[in-house]
């Protein structure tokens, strides 16, 4: 009977080994990390996840809610880390520091916003400008006819369809991007992950970027804004935008490059970028080629991380930034640039273990 008992105690302590290092040893063996937030990282994040679990044998456990959502739980520690196309404002930084300390933000991937629409009957592809864009989200222009997109469009017959803005109903990194992008571009909309948008657009909201995508594919004049991959996946077609130089764009990865070429190079001086570390905006972009609506995705945590979990995730998030940079253009991302590679393995060693 003794032996049946310690037989028992050994083979579950044998199973056990995918949970601990040893029967009594006290250590973990960490096979699961939870991430959460933007969706505007969410399909290299699951392509990461599945061959991070392939290779090393972790799974990287994401869901995809929005920015807003990514940030608060991790500030309440629910999500080992979270993602944010916008970092974290001083309230929220704040927040956290008295939650659980300071907090650190590493780029993971860039890309840029597609604005999508449904115009049918078109014989090529829409072009908009910034300062369009803006007018259509303040309800100043709300026919596809209207004057100013005539003129951006010479040679083709638009039709005098009203035109229905579709925004994030949920608070959205990639709202911040857009409506960075629309207030540079002298829109009066104050940059921000929950922009209010007049009534009088009679515009809707959506949950997330499939929403978003689902109803302007779904619906004659609407317009839209998602990654660049939301719109590819849904077939839907989405509008060259003029950028800074006054050269139309498409939103590609070469063109995510060429915006961050020069930001990434300069100290940040406008909050929320000038409160951490490593973080840019690359909205506007002065470069001739450089599409104009493009944002950085970020991995926010905290930089004091529980030893076992903790070290799991940096190297997890080192393999991201590094090796996993080469599945960046498929998915329709721009690659990190080398240098800015280089500082975030440097930040990710000054994570303390507790």
């Amino acid at each position: 009977m003794r032996f049946r008992i310690h037989l028992l105690r050994l083979t579950i302590c044998l199973i056990g080994i995918g949970i601990f290092s040893g029967c009594g040893s006290g250590g973990k063996v960490v096979r699961r990390i939870n991430g959460g937030g933007a969706t505007f990282i969410d399909p290299i994040m699951q392509k990461w996840s599945t061959v991070y679990n392939e290779t090393k044998g972790i799974e990287i456990d994401y869901s995809k809610s929005g920015s807003g959502d990514g940030i608060k739980n991790m500030t309440v520690m629910t999500l080992d880390f979270g993602c944010s196309d916008a970092p974290m404002n001083k309230e929220q930084t704040e927040t956290a520091k008295a939650k659980g300390g300071d907090v650190v933000h590493i780029p993971m991937t860039i890309g840029s916003v597609a604005i999508v629409y449904n115009v049918p009957g078109l014989k090529s592809q829409l072009k908009l400008s910034g300062k369009v864009i803006g007018a259509i989200y303040l309800g100043e222009i709300q026919m596809w006819n209207h004057g100013d997109i005539v003129a951006l469009n010479p040679g083709e017959t638009l039709p005098a369809t009203k035109i229905v803005p579709v925004y994030r109903a949920e608070s959205s990194g990639t709202s911040n991007i857009f409506s960075e992008f629309l207030n540079k571009s002298g829109a009066a909309i104050k940059p921000s992950t929950n922009p209010k948008w007049p009534e009088k657009t009679g515009g809707t909201g959506q949950q997330g970027s499939d929403g978003v995508a689902g109803q302007v594919k779904r619906n004659e004049g609407c317009i839209g804004y998602v990654e660049l991959t939301y719109a590819k996946k849904n077939n839907i077609p989405f509008a060259a935008i003029r950028n800074k130089a006054g050269n139309d764009i498409n939103p590609e990865p070469d063109a995510v490059t060429a915006a961050a070429e020069g930001a990434i190079g300069e100290k940040p001086t406008v909050e929320p970028y000038s409160l951490h570390e490593l973080t840019y905006s690359l909205t506007d972009s002065p470069n001739a080629k450089a599409y104009p609506i493009c944002g950085v995705s970020y991995a926010v945590l905290y930089k004091k991380q529980p030893k076992d979990k903790g070290k799991v995730l940096v190297e997890f998030l080192k393999w991201a930034t590094t090796d996993g940079q080469k599945f960046a253009v498929d998915l329709d991302y721009a690659p990190l640039p080398k240098p800015l590679q280089d500082a975030i393995q440097k930040r990710l060693d000054e994570i303390e273990f507790n």
